[in-house]
């Protein structure tokens, strides 16, 4: 039994390490990893070797934790959408891709379409700018009775093997929404950008790297028609729409440009600047911007007179915002549009997006 193997995880390969445990453990590992094994010439990305000190059940668990977090890594500077999803593909190649939190149905999903579609992944689907989807196949975590850990198990085990088609594609985005006293008739609802960001950004690994993430999200979305999500009480309801989705034309993605960087400015004291940013888009009269956190990204989405204030706020006053404001949308009826804008302005500094010029030295 091999002590090591390689896998294809979201496009990274990743050497397993299993040399430090017994030789059923290993052949646990391996046949857990079945459907991710990679037999090809490429060398090994990451390595990720098992946890030592916890038993068998635990030492598995968190293989796939440890697994998915060096292919992630690895990959965090590429120009990829890693979203938190299933993913399943129909004969022509063609790719749902179902996301949400953890633990609200994306293995149940995924284990259950899988009986006629092609298992992609149950935890991250990464998709390329021309639409290319990249699988990981990694186990399925089964949560098992009277157990602090899910079984790592290989779908293919449960269903038998299903090669994936050539040539995989996104076909459609979707959030699901699976709750006990959900519609017994799933509902689907197309989702507006900025909502569908609202929900998918968070669902996103790495939404603070890479280039022009913002632009790249959008041409995916785009190109598949925009994101809708599906309330449903239990799977087996949800497979006609599925298939419908699957079927929905796309178009090919449009180009994917970085933003322009802002020139430099040397503002005054007391005037107002934006603050840095890794990605900015103008979409349905809304600023979208994505702003670098400690844990990633954190999307903006501003509305009403938040874009006029972002796009004036390079080293201006209040009262030079309040003039900027007032002839983009208009005087105020029966408000004072300084006060107005001075309370939108407070809000955008206290969520990071303005600072007030210090002081010159």
């Amino acid at each position: 039994m091999a002590d090591r193997f390689l896998v294809s995880a979201v496009g990274a390969i990743v050497e397993v390490d299993v040399s430090s445990r017994d030789e059923r453990f290993q052949r646990r590992a391996y046949e857990a990893w079945a459907d991710a094994r990679y037999d090809g010439a490429q060398e090994a990305d990451a390595v990720t070797a098992v946890r030592e000190g916890i038993d068998d059940d635990a030492a598995l668990s968190w293989l796939s934790t440890d697994v998915t977090v060096a292919a992630l890594a690895h990959r965090r500077n590429d120009p990829i959408w890693m979203l938190h999803a299933a993913g399943l593909a129909d004969d022509r190649g063609r790719v749902v891709v179902l996301s949400a939190a953890s633990g609200t149905g994306k293995t149940t999903a995924a284990r259950h379409l899988a009986r006629r579609l092609a298992y992609v992944s149950d935890e991250t689907v990464g998709i390329d700018a021309t639409g290319r989807v990249v699988p990981y196949r990694k186990p399925l975590s089964i949560i098992r009775e009277h157990s602090a850990h899910k079984d790592q198990v290989a779908l293919s085990g449960i269903h038998g093997p299903r090669p994936l088609p050539e040539g995989l594609r996104v076909a459609k985005i979707v959030v699901i929404d699976r709750t006990p006293d959900g519609p017994e008739q799933p509902q689907i609802d197309e989702l507006e950008f900025s909502e569908a960001l609202e929900l998918l950004g968070p669902q996103t690994s790495y939404l603070g790297e890479g280039e022009a993430p913002l632009q790249l999200i959008a041409a995916i979305l785009d190109a598949t028609g925009g994101a809708v999500r599906i309330r449903y009480r239990e799977v087996v309801a949800i497979d006609e729409l599925i298939d419908d989705l699957l079927a929905t034309e796309t178009r090919p993605l449009g180009p994917v440009a970085p933003r322009r960087l802002d020139e430099t400015v040397v503002p005054r004291e007391g005037t107002f600047v934006r603050s840095a940013v890794v990605d900015e888009l103008e979409r349905d009269g809304r600023t979208v911007l994505l702003r670098r956190t400690l844990t990633g990204g954190r999307i903006h989405v501003l509305d009403g007179i938040g874009p006029a204030l972002w796009s004036a706020a390079d080293g201006r006053t209040l009262d030079e915002l309040t003039s900027a404001v007032i002839a983009e949308h208009g005087a105020p009826e029966g408000a004072d549009a300084r006060s107005l804008v001075d309370a939108a302005v407070r809000e955008l500094v206290e969520d990071g997006l303005l600072q007030t010029a210090a002081p010159q030295t």
